[in-house]
């Protein structure tokens, strides 16, 4: 569902408000090239603030969100079968996170400036949450997966309070709640809202409409990735235990949905990889979970960053490419150079594998700044190739 540009012809500035995804994709696609440039000195210890804290805070609030945003605006009310969501409301929202992400720029260097960010990244939850809600109270569709989308979101939400309070100084264990606002924000917010909309719109892309649900498995997958949190506080040696039973059954459910792979439809298989690197992300994020608690061999997050960037960055190039051609009027029919792009979304995990796997022995450099340069180049690619379709709706000849 979305807004006609045709019948009347719009400004540049107008049709860039015009639909949903435009503004946020836009947002989250500067953001993620600047943070991340921004990470790489700070990772060197070159500002004052954490760069852990930085990167993880960035990349899930004023990075990933927004991406979020701009798919969910688009298709929540189409889930449910509601009229599109008026531009005002959703261009409250962009502002709140557009001003987030000035303002945590600014707490770079002064620190107390990311109090702003938190609270305006409150009202950005707060406000989208109320919107969906109402939608969701008036839905007479099936709405499981908007429900899960909505307890996400919550999660989501309580991640950036967390964050809140890890942030004010004091005499308490402000790092349980840092850690705790990692795992809420990686896995009950970013991985956990990916799967819900994944595991509805790829199967639908490929043809795929009948299959024998696991109606289960939603709760299933939240419980699991709700326990790996708590464990990594209480017994993290038993957190490979939640990775490894949730891998086995993404694995059983992709098992019985038989997406048609291999497939030659770029726009297809890249979705379809990214699915699959979520059972075995989580497989090999929980062994290398059980080496690190067990016989102390850290990956410097590998277990985090192969879900993130082998199932959710991937996943994401996807969608986006996906939705900024089918709404800006285009065919879904992508050119060599972004079937090049896909590719590189892999050779982006491969290079965060390598650093890993090179700073366990002690080689941080110049490993670590090929890995982050790898992710500047994906966005900076992309943008390059999609921005005027993206923000403007430029039509492009297939060839």
């Amino acid at each position: 569902m979305q807004f006609s540009t045709e019948s009347i012809p719009l400004s540049k500035r107008d049709y860039f408000f015009s639909q949903p995804h435009q503004p946020f994709f836009v947002l989250g696609l500067i953001n993620a090239i600047l943070f991340m440039l921004l990470f790489i000195p700070s990772y060197k210890g070159l500002f004052e603030i954490e760069a852990k804290f930085l990167h993880s805070y960035s990349m899930i609030f004023l990075v990933f969100t927004n991406f979020f945003y701009g798919f969910l605006y688009t298709t929540f009310p189409r889930f449910s079968g509601a009229m599109p969501i008026h531009p005002r409301k959703y261009l409250i929202v962009f502002l709140f996170n557009f001003f987030a992400s000035l303002t945590f720029l600014v707490s770079i260097w002064l620190n107390f400036a990311f109090y702003v960010t938190a609270v305006l990244m409150a009202l950005s939850f707060g406000y989208t949450l109320k919107i969906f809600y109402e939608i969701y109270k008036e839905c007479h569709l099936p709405k499981k997966d908007q429900y899960w989308l909505i307890v996400s979101l919550g999660v989501g939400a309580i991640s950036n309070l967390l964050f809140l309070l890890s942030f004010i100084p004091c005499s308490c264990k402000t790092n349980v709640f840092y850690e705790t606002a990692i795992n809420f924000g990686v896995y009950l917010y970013l991985i956990f809202l990916a799967f819900v909309v994944a595991f509805r719109m790829v199967p639908f892309f490929s043809h795929v409409m009948n299959w024998k649900r696991n109606e289960k498995l939603h709760f299933q997958i939240f419980t699991l990735f709700l326990l790996r949190s708590f464990l990594t506080g209480i017994y993290p040696k038993a957190v490979f235990l939640a990775d490894i039973i949730a891998a086995i059954l993404l694995t059983v459910e992709l098992k019985n949905i038989k997406l048609p792979f291999p497939n030659r439809e770029p726009l297809l298989w890249i979705l379809h990889i990214a699915l699959f690197w979520l059972p075995l992300g989580l497989f090999l994020g929980g062994i290398t979970e059980f080496f690190e608690t067990w016989f102390g061999v850290y990956s410097f997050k590998l277990s985090l960053h192969i879900l993130v960037l082998g199932f959710l960055t991937t996943i994401l190039i996807g969608f986006g490419t996906r939705v900024t051609l089918g709404h800006s009027g285009n065919m879904l029919i992508v050119d060599k150079i972004t079937v090049y792009i896909f590719y590189f979304t892999q050779v982006v995990l491969l290079g965060r594998i390598i650093f890993s796997i090179t700073a366990y022995f002690g080689k941080i450099s110049p490993f670590f700044d090929i890995s982050a340069t790898l992710w500047i180049v994906l966005f900076f690619w992309w943008m390059a190739k999609y921005f005027k379709i993206l923000a403007f709706g430029e039509k492009v000849i297939p060839k």
